[in-house]
């Protein structure tokens, strides 16, 4: 399971990071609640008041552009440790970050958590437009996804040569994935 490091704002030590399982393809769609290509609406951290003091959520919303498991509403949003209000902020070490506008390819728990991703940060993908003009899949890092094999690699591994994934190849992956799973 995640080993978490919470770091607070002004007592952050520098070089730490957070541990977890890489997980498979396979692994991301079995173990995802809902599965999505969506848009990022809003980000909106919050505080939230426990016996221990004071913890920052943040909320992101998304409009789901194309629902491919577990949902049929055209918006979803989930919560995340972490974020800042006003003077105040909270960040564990890894989580994804987020900005309206953003397009993702989410693989999601909805089970209450730290982080509702599958396998931390490796079940949220980045999609960005290639040389093309085509639509492509990317890690949360940015780097291009070539293979759906290449899912879970753990940081710092060498990167596929390749041309990226298109969104339309990766997702016919999911569906045919999902069609095992029922």
């Amino acid at each position: 399971m995640a080993t978490i490091l919470l770091l607070l704002l002004g007592g952050a030590r520098q070089g730490q990071a957070t541990s977890y399982e890489a997980v498979t393809f396979n692994e991301l769609v079995a173990k995802a609640d809902v599965i999505f290509v969506g848009d990022v609406l809003d980000v909106r951290p919050f505080t939230v008041s426990t016996p221990g003091g004071t913890l920052i959520k943040t909320r992101v919303t998304f409009l789901v552009r194309d629902a491919l498991w577990g949902t049929t509403s055209s918006m979803e949003s989930f919560e995340f440790l972490g974020g800042r209000v006003g003077k105040l902020g909270m960040q564990v070490s890894d989580m994804p970050t987020f900005s309206p506008g953003d397009r993702r390819v989410v693989f999601a728990k909805r089970e209450r958590s730290i982080n509702p991703i599958v396998g931390f940060s490796q079940g949220l993908m980045r999609v960005a437009r290639d040389g093309s003009g085509a639509d492509a899949v990317q890690t949360v890092d940015g780097l291009p996804l070539v293979r759906t094999e290449d899912v879970g690699r753990g940081r710092g591994t060498r990167v596929r040569d390749g041309r990226p994934m298109p969104l339309a190849a990766f997702r016919a992956q999911i569906v045919d994935r999902l069609k095992e799973r029922r």
